[in-house]
């Protein structure tokens, strides 16, 4: 059974289809059932992370005396938010520390009001007493730790900032609790969470008395490595748990927190330098200096925990495949159709084919931009790594694996209960004169091949990989198509030992096994902390928090993870070039007389030639966008430059891998649109790649360990296969090598 959850502010159709091989357009689509509807229903979003803490504090426990304490590293800020708070600006009482746009630090008393009414606000006259009026402390800066902690104890209110006072005043009417919920990282409005803190946070805490300004300097000098003592103690979240949505309270008084929206775990507290080695053996649980951070982010979105709308079973005997959920439907007269992509198995009961094919699923989801994007007119539309119609003010414009959070915050992980339009079968990620993308409209060439030459396939995302061991057993082949940047550690194993009893991989995908992923224990959430490489979110003195919160191993580029692509692939990531533009070519012949070029099909090519393009488009070529080469290669390529500290070096080629072709790249043409990057991401400068114009490299690996690997290591492998009868017998003759025939029907 399969649940659609739609909103929609318009009347539609909604139709299941399976995909046809018409990759251009959707009129081969197979339509399995559709429905009418006159009635839309929108279904809300709400974006943000915060920690709810439930039930309050009483009167009894926060009167006369009270302390509030965090400590916090502050984004970019656009309104008042909340720290720590239990206050709600349409009802009367409550308290909170909070921030403000111009981060300046605030202590809400009121009996009622808004915060800007009756808040104690760090300002130039904040203070009172000969010498203390320092202008420094009365705002935070962005991106650095900073102790932040506000005291009443029935006569004065205090704010302090690093264990400085920041201001004092007279307390003035009791302090009221009221009755909204506790809140860390927000606070409410008519209900609902509001003011969300676009932060990290690590110890906050309350106590039932004022801290003196003795206590407050050792709270401070203790970076949050330390436990507050625990007299008086009323809630202390130490954020310890470094995974999942519980945040326990060890105060005793029970008020253990659920985070909302998921936050980021592994961030490390304000006594951690994450400046640590590129190569080396630094471990987070060894490290006393590391602490524990909590980032929370205004824009947090993971789960749109929208009800379903539509519920469909797929039939028992459903061709496994690429389907969608489609909607059409007219905005003022002009006719829009939607898509939202979706994988479907073969039913369990059914026989196996011979080729198990991997859509590049987890790259999809890297990629989904702008979920909530306006439709668009007619078929294709670019729509880029920013998504389409971006409204960088708007909080339900999320980040991605390509975009920060919108307060600045490194994007570590994405929702997989969230639309992804980015996936459609027609959009594009080039410009459209290209034609061309590197997302389900690539894998989906060489799909619609195997179905047009009549060879059968099951299809599978690549998180059922991720999910079961056993899925590759008893096929002869699996196919790596497009662009299968995003590897999990379990994907990795998984076919490593596919391969190694002696299975049959086939890629058709470039830049290849770059990035390392992980996921949470429900497949609700993707974890990617891209440091180092190309297109990193991290900084390199950010290093430290690229430790995934999801099994606590190291993150960044698959290869300085333990997972180099060459060892499975038998290639690894070396350049990107735009589409659609002069200069990208085709494969050229380097082995002729290998058996491939040879038998079943005779192909009667000579070394030189080229192949692998379509001959009435000079768009349609088989390097596309990102290519791999041997690690040999990008040895040579390297040659000369200093490598990092601990870095790999010397790396030679397993044995047994011969290359069969290249793919060309003539700089004379394309100088200035592409990038060649050495084995540690760096990119290589023009002296270095002009005098290179192999792009990709082809290879027939057969692997001492077991298993045989044709890699045809470039993501628009799969564009002219349908077009080129050389290319087409090429792979038609590899996958009888690995003794894989069509259908006799």
């Amino acid at each position: 059974m399969i649940h659609f959850h739609v909103s929609s502010t318009h009347s539609y159709e909604f139709q299941v289809c399976r995909l046809g091989t018409d990759v251009e357009t959707p009129n081969q689509d197979e339509v399995l059932r559709s429905w009418k509807i006159e009635a839309p229903v929108a279904q809300a979003i709400h974006p943000g992370s915060y920690i709810d803490a439930g039930a309050g504090l009483t009167a009894d426990e926060a009167t006369p005396a009270l302390t509030l304490e965090c400590w916090v590293r502050l984004w970019n800020l656009s309104c008042y938010q909340g720290v720590i708070t239990q206050f709600d600006e349409a009802e009367p009482g409550g308290f909170g520390l909070v921030v403000e746009a111009d981060r300046a630090v605030a202590f809400y008393t009121g009996a009622s009001g808004t915060i800007a009414k009756k808040a104690f606000r760090t300002a130039p006259d904040a203070l009172t007493g000969p010498g203390e009026k320092d202008l420094d402390l009365m705002t935070i800066p962005l991106a650095q730790w900073h102790h932040l902690v506000a005291t009443v104890d029935g006569t004065k209110i205090e704010i302090y900032i690093d264990a400085a006072r920041a201001g004092r005043w007279e307390a003035g009417e009791p302090l009221n609790t009221g009755g909204a919920p506790l809140r860390v990282g927000a606070f409410g409005t008519a209900g609902k969470a509001d003011g969300l803190l676009d932060a990290d946070l690590a110890m906050p805490t309350i106590y039932g008395r004022a801290l003196s300004e003795d206590e407050i300097k050792e709270q401070f000098s203790s970076q949050a490595l330390r436990l507050p003592a625990p007299e008086e103690l009323l809630a202390c979240w130490p954020l310890n748990e470094e995974s999942g949505a519980h945040v326990a309270d060890i105060s005793g008084h029970e008020r253990h927190g659920q985070i909302v929206n998921h936050a980021t775990w592994m961030i490390g507290g304000p006594g951690f330098d994450a400046d640590v080695p590129w190569y080396g053996t630094y471990d987070p649980n060894e490290d006393p200096t590391r602490g524990h951070g909590l980032r929370l982010a205004s824009d947090d979105l993971y789960d749109c925990r929208w009800s379903p709308t539509f519920e469909y079973r797929m039939p028992v005997d459903a061709r496994s495949g690429a389907y969608t959920g489609r909607f059409r439907f007219e905005v003022d007269g002009e006719e829009r159709m939607y898509d939202t992509l979706f994988i479907v198995r073969k039913a369990t009961t059914a026989a196996k084919a011979p080729i198990a094919f991997l859509f590049s699923t987890n790259t999809w989801k890297a990629y989904s931009a702008t979920p909530f994007c306006p439709s668009w007119p007619g078929i294709k539309m670019n729509i880029r790594g920013f998504g389409y119609a971006v409204d960088w003010d708007d909080p339900k414009a999320p980040y991605c694996c390509y975009r920060h959070h919108r307060a600045g915050q490194p994007a570590l992980q994405v929702g997989m209960r969230m639309p992804w339009p980015m996936a459609g079968p027609y959009t594009l990620e080039q410009k459209m004169a290209a034609d061309f993308s590197q997302l389900s409209r690539a894998d989906r060439f060489t799909a619609a091949w195997l179905e047009q030459q009549g060879f059968d396939y099951d299809a599978y995302a690549e998180l059922d990989l991720h999910q079961d061991p056993n899925l590759l057993d008893d096929y002869e082949v699996v196919f790596v198509v497009g662009h299968s940047e995003y590897w999990s550690l379990e994907q990795y194993a998984h076919v490593n030992r596919f391969l190694d009893s002696g299975g049959n991989l086939v890629s058709l995908s470039g830049n290849s096994l770059y990035w390392r992923v992980s996921f949470d224990e429900a497949a609700e959430v993707m974890e990617c902390r891209k440091v180092d490489g190309w297109g990193a979110q991290l900084r390199p003195e950010q290093r430290g928090e690229c430790w995934h919160s999801h099994d606590g191993k190291r993150g960044g580029a698959a290869r300085d993870c333990g997972l180099p692509a060459w060892e499975l692939l038998g290639v690894e990531f070396l350049s990107y070039n735009t589409m659609g533009i002069a200069g990208a070519g085709p494969f050229r012949v380097t082995n002729a007389d290998h058996f491939l070029f040879q038998k079943p099909n005779r192909l009667n090519m000579k070394n030189g030639d080229h192949f692998g393009f379509d001959a009435t488009n000079p768009r349609r070529q088989a390097l596309g966008e990102e290519g791999d080469v041997r690690v040999s290669t990008l040895m040579k390529l390297s040659a000369g430059s200093v490598k990092p500290p601990g870095a790999p070096a010397g790396l030679t080629d397993p044995d047994g891998i011969e290359v069969l072709a290249e793919g060309i790249l003539n700089w004379e043409e394309f100088d200035g649109k592409g990038k060649y990057f050495d084995y540690y991401h760096r990119e290589l400068p023009p002296q270095q790649r002009h005098a290179h114009d192999v792009a990709c490299e082809m290879i027939y690996w057969e692997r001492s360990g077991g298993g045989r690997v044709f890699n045809a290591s470039s993501i628009a492998a799969g564009w002219p296969l349908a077009v080129d009868p050389q290319w087409s017998g090429l792979l038609k003759n590899v996958l009888d090598h690995f003794g894989v025939s069509p259908r006799s029907d």
